[in-house]
């Protein structure tokens, strides 16, 4: 989770109690969710108190990074993961900086590595499953970490391999790839 507008401007931090509840933000994430034209609980006032699993698409990545906070909490070591974080323009390489702190808390920072633009522009939808029963149609998966995309016939592919002339419908995941590439050492 974290404010961002299309052409990249970033949060850049945000802070999280022993139970996973935003506790604070960077001073400059309510100018990065106007930017990004953000909805109204993307400014400061719709994120602090809230629990970070109400910002997460999809019970694996929930997991995925809950496991991840857990992990760094319990080593007392950061954790660095890196991830993608595209706009429909823009290719952007991020890294997530875990520093877990006194008392369970947790600082999560993010730092842009590299920004691209894309050919073409792609647009994804989070497919709700319960507005839309029984359509027949395979579901798409995207990995919440590298945005590779599962085809319904099960190939992983990166996003800009995709095509469709309008939104894509998919539910988000981790993939295979970076569940092993992110499992703790041993």
């Amino acid at each position: 989770m974290h404010a961002v507008s299309p052409a990249g401007e970033l949060a850049s931090w945000y802070l999280l109690d022993r139970n996973n509840l935003v506790i604070d933000v960077s001073p400059d994430w309510d100018a990065a969710a106007l930017a990004g034209q953000g909805s109204d609980n993307a400014f400061r006032h719709g994120v602090i108190g809230r629990p970070l699993g109400c910002f997460l698409s999809g019970d694996t990545t929930r997991m995925f990074i809950e496991s991840a906070l857990q992990a760094s909490r319990l080593t007392r070591q950061p954790r660095l993961l890196n991830y993608r974080c595209d706009a429909p323009t823009l290719s952007r390489q991020m890294q997530m900086h875990l520093v877990p702190l006194p008392d369970g808390w947790v600082r999560i920072e993010h730092t842009l590595v590299h920004a691209r633009p894309r050919a073409t522009a792609l647009r994804f939808e989070t497919r709700s499953v319960i507005s839309q029963p029984g359509t027949g149609t395979p579901p798409w998966l995207r990995c919440s970490i590298c945005l590779w995309v599962c085809t319904p016939q099960g190939y992983w592919e990166p996003p800009e391999h995709i095509h469709a002339a309008r939104p894509l419908q998919v539910d988000y995941g981790v993939c295979p790839r970076c569940q092993a590439e992110m499992a703790p050492p041993g």
